[in-house]
């Protein structure tokens, strides 16, 4: 008897290929599903993600972008096949010694953006899309009075300087692409987005050095809302342009839902502490999006956490982590990666509660496991239900 699938799951947002070619009735996408805090691992054929990706794309492998945590919908990237590049041309060039040389002239294909709609064993490649930043776009399920499987991606485009921006979407249910005029609620700002996740009928982008952004991008003229972050502490003095001095900040902590609010956690070293000190773990609630009011739920030393008899029994060494993610359900449980391994602790308890090595093939040009590596994904009861691993059958993209 197959083991009863966990509630939720940590989802490795790089999916793997398999290179076999899928006959009819085999899985072109499976979803090993695995208990906490080990990583559960998306695999798709070649009618999904290519096997021969284009190595002077901009996109070197496929990477899940964003998700509708709620209803199991993903957006994922995937580089264009070698095969797609049209054959270079001919041209002609003449030096400045007037010597003919000749140089080949070739394109190579976009990227491909596909919706994976895992409940309903879908997956539709998004048509001809405008996309400006790849890490701006979010994908939402459509409001159940519409119909079901819809679903609509959205990317916000700003210009610099500007009160007005654009919301570009993508509704499966027109097979369109639309521009909506919202409000730039920044215009001096750079906006750098970590995340863009869906939530309570509205999308919202996370930029953890500005705040959040959000709307309901099915609305005829979405009424964009802006949630600052509270302001951030601890850490070393920067000195030089305040957006790099906030970049800098930003780059210590990320935002993510637990128990159906947004969650800021903090990692940094108090000020005066010396390099390769005990940093502080900070969290904050968003308890009202309208009020902005981030609630200090609590502040706690790692130095309390290694001096802990789970930390030593874990056999992990007394370093500084990096904030993998939070439980989705109990904002006291966060997880951190410490080279090859993630583990989970209840900060409040200053106790370890899991420890597993985490086995994540990540980049040496991301510089080690990091937030945007996983994605923690309560999964659907339609999948709860299942097995340990689900195999869906192929379908056209």
């Amino acid at each position: 008897m197959a083991p009863a699938s966990p509630s939720w799951v940590i989802l490795d947002t790089i999916p793997r290929v398999s290179a076999g070619e899928p006959r009819r009735g085999n899985a072109a996408i499976s979803l090993d599903l695995a208990a906490p805090p080990r990583v559960t691992r998306l695999t798709a054929g070649p009618t999904i993600f290519p096997i021969d990706p284009d190595t002077k794309a901009g996109v070197p492998y496929p990477c899940i972008l964003a998700a509708d945590p709620a209803s199991g919908l993903l957006l994922a990237i995937a580089p264009p096949s070698i095969s797609e590049r049209a054959p270079a041309s001919p041209r002609v060039w003449r030096g400045p010694d007037g010597a003919e040389r000749v140089v080949h002239v070739g394109r190579i294909p976009d990227p491909a953006y596909l919706v994976l709609d895992l409940p309903s064993a879908a997956a539709s490649r998004v048509p001809d899309p405008d996309v400006l930043n790849a890490s701006s776009l979010g994908v939402i399920a459509a409001p159940t009075t519409t119909g079901a499987g819809g679903y609509m991606v959205a990317e916000f485009q700003n210009m610099v300087g500007s009160h007005d921006a654009e919301l570009v979407c993508f509704s499966s249910d027109t097979g369109e692409w639309v521009e909506k005029e919202v409000a730039n609620p920044l215009p001096s700002w750079i906006w750098t987005f970590d995340d863009v996740v869906a939530h309570d009928g509205r999308l919202w982008w996370v930029d953890t050095a500005a705040g959040l952004l959000a709307c309901d991008p099915f609305a005829d003229k979405p009424d964009m809302a802006y949630v600052p972050l509270p302001k951030a502490g601890g850490g070393k003095r920067y000195r030089g342009c305040g957006y790099c001095a906030e970049r800098t900040a930003a780059s210590r902590r990320c935002v993510k839902l637990s128990g159906g609010k947004f969650r800021c956690v903090e990692m940094g070293l108090p000020c005066g502490s010396k390099v390769g000190g005990a940093p502080k773990i900070t969290m904050r609630t968003l308890e009202d999006p309208k009020t902005a009011l981030w609630t200090l739920e609590y502040q706690v030393s790692f130095a309390e956490i290694w001096a802990s008899e789970s930390y030593k029994a874990a056999g992990l060494p007394e370093k500084a982590p990096v904030v993998a993610l939070v439980h989705p359900k109990n904002p006291d449980v966060v997880y951190f990666f410490l080279g090859e391994y993630i583990f989970g602790v209840d900060v409040p308890a200053r106790k370890v509660v899991e420890c597993a090595a985490h086995d994540l093939d990540v980049p040496a040009s991301e510089g080690g496991a990091s937030s945007l590596s996983v994605l923690a994904w309560e999964l659907p009861p339609t999948l709860t239900a299942g097995s340990a691993t689900l195999q869906f059958p192929v379908f056209p993209v």
